[in-house]
């Protein structure tokens, strides 16, 4: 009997790129027309329609028939799974899953709080603790308390996506296009929330820097990572470039994210990210 890991396309896995893990594609419609995210659509493909769309791409959730089928199919093979969704604040997904895994013994289902590269650690976390031979219910309660210390910061690029999504005013973006406003954001009780703002690309870059010094920075016995929007990894580079000491005594190099339509769409391209698990006891932020 085995352990599968079962997670959604927010999060940004490609698919088949971790064993022992199944990446349930979520649907985004763009100008009307659906597409299975990382099926047919690939990320590359998402940012150039993303650029001609004129209303921001839609998310829709895994459908209870999906997971259906999905447990339907380990069940019968004789093994378990847990379920790593993208936040419930975010989707309804994980709501789905939980429906339909309710009564079987042998699924678990667990609200990451996160989307993208987040969510994607707290998989590659729950691989490490299968590998480690812990049962299905211990890897659940580890998971549970850990998902607490994932830490995550973004810097975007552009404010024309935010102001197409609704989440900041046309005087706001006019304004900060001008002076070139970069706003920080992060993942706050599962919610995509601005905690900040700088002026200018290396700015933002040394504000990433700052919040992760602040939390007491990388726990680097977990799974970390960085991440960029759009289809180029220019502005990643120059973050990594610019703040070589965090990655310094890094025992190896940190897994890199192309962020993908959930939160590309209100990103747009040229966003960086850095998340990791902060240090077990410190404060939170």
């Amino acid at each position: 009997m085995s352990i599968l890991i079962v997670t959604d396309s927010a999060s940004d896995i490609e698919q088949g790129e971790l064993r022992g893990v199944r990446v349930l594609p979520m649907t985004v419609t763009i100008d009307g027309t659906p597409y299975r995210d990382g099926l047919d659509l690939t990320k590359d493909e998402f940012y150039r329609l993303l650029k001609r769309s004129e209303m921001p791409p839609a998310t829709s959730l895994i459908s209870p028939f999906m997971f259906q089928e999905t447990f339907d199919e380990i069940e019968a093979a004789g093994d378990e799974a847990i379920v790593i969704t993208i936040s419930s604040e975010l989707s309804g997904t994980y709501q789905s899953a939980k429906a339909v895994a309710e009564g079987r013994k042998g699924i678990s289902v667990i609200d990451s709080l996160q989307v993208t590269a987040p969510q994607k650690l707290l998989v590659l976390r729950a691989l490490q603790l299968v590998l480690l031979g812990l049962t299905r219910d211990e890897i659940v309660r580890e998971l549970e308390e850990e998902k607490q210390r994932i830490v995550v910061y973004a810097a975007v690029d552009t404010l024309e996506y935010l102001l197409k999504g609704g989440r900041i005013t046309k005087s706001s973006a006019l304004i900060g296009g001008v002076i070139g406003i970069k706003p920080i954001l992060t993942l706050q009780d599962g919610k995509l929330i601005p905690i900040g703002k700088a002026h200018g690309s290396k700015k933002s870059h040394e504000f990433l820097n700052h919040k992760v010094r602040e939390v007491g920075g990388i726990d680097f016995a977990m799974p970390y990572a960085v991440g960029y929007s759009g289809a180029s990894m220019s502005n990643l580079k120059k973050y990594l470039d610019s703040n070589k000491e965090i990655l310094s005594t890094v025992p190896h190099s940190p897994d890199i994210v192309q962020i993908g339509s959930a939160v590309g769409t209100h990103a747009g391209p040229g966003a960086v990210l850095v998340t990791f698990f902060k240090k077990a006891g410190e404060p939170a932020d």
